[in-house]
């Protein structure tokens, strides 16, 4: 629970004269501020009050707490750190507020920078078949956690990976004449991935070119088919990516006996 400092002796505390600027994405606006504790005694400032202006130049912000969790000997003055967050969706642009302390407003200019953040659920999958041209479809749910619209990307193709073809390869090549010499065996080796690496396989998102606005959500559905040179007996795995999030498909083979 916060504190906040009795207003008596917040009269006492000075601020000095640098512009108080904090700047950043909205989770994380930096800045510092000079404090001059003019008390005869041991201050402890947890936060103060960002308030709203009513500046018709610069948009302003509902009030908020700024934390500086500062401790003043008398007579000190200290240049502190300043971190402010905020609504992560709060648009990117030049805010002002204001601080009043030592009976004193301060203007604190905020710039908020353009962020982009992304939030997915679930992030793995797990589907049966792995015949040719078998569909899967994936469907999740994406967040816009930042403060600027984007749109859903389109996906055309993804690298669909068997997980034991490096071992199997490398068993081949070992295994194919045990007389050949370290560059012949990696000749077998690259034959074998080159014969049994399956292509791209083909995707394609449904939702493709709408445009989500922060703090909204929606549905996403991508639609893998599975290459027409993949075997059905194998299985075989493979990311899509997303910004900096990433969604894992895995594909387990199921084959039935006639």
């Amino acid at each position: 629970m916060l504190k906040k400092v009795p207003d008596s002796q917040l009269k006492n505390i000075a601020v000095g004269e640098e512009e108080i600027i904090l700047n950043g994405p909205p989770g994380n606006l930096m800045g510092s501020i000079e404090l001059h504790n003019k008390n005869e005694s041991k201050t402890r400032i947890k936060f103060l009050d960002l308030k709203a202006t009513k500046s018709k130049k610069t948009e302003s912000l509902n009030t908020v707490p700024l934390y500086i969790n500062s401790k003043l000997r008398p007579g000190e003055k200290r240049m502190e750190h300043l971190m402010l967050s905020i609504d992560p969706n709060t648009r990117p642009g030049t805010y002002e507020n204001q601080i009043d302390i030592g009976g004193k407003k301060r203007k604190v200019t905020m710039v908020v920078q353009p962020t982009i953040s992304v939030a997915i659920n679930p992030t793995e999958f797990t589907f049966q078949g792995t015949a040719p041209e078998t569909k899967h479809t994936a469907t999740f749910t994406v967040v816009n956690t930042g403060n600027m619209p984007f749109e859903i990307p389109k996906v055309t193709h993804v690298a669909p990976l068997d997980m034991d073809l490096l071992c199997r390869a490398f068993g081949y090549g070992f295994r194919y004449d045990k007389e050949e010499g370290f560059t012949d065996t990696m000749d077998h080796v690259t034959r074998n991935l080159k014969e049994n690496m399956p292509n791209w396989a083909n995707s394609k998102v449904k939702e493709a070119g709408q445009v989500l606005e922060p703090g909204k959500s929606m549905l996403v559905n991508i639609e893998i088919t599975i290459p027409e040179n993949a075997k059905a007996e194998n299985d075989y795995d493979l990311t899509i990516r997303f910004w900096e999030e990433q969604v894992s498909c895995s594909f387990k083979s199921h084959t039935t006996n006639p």
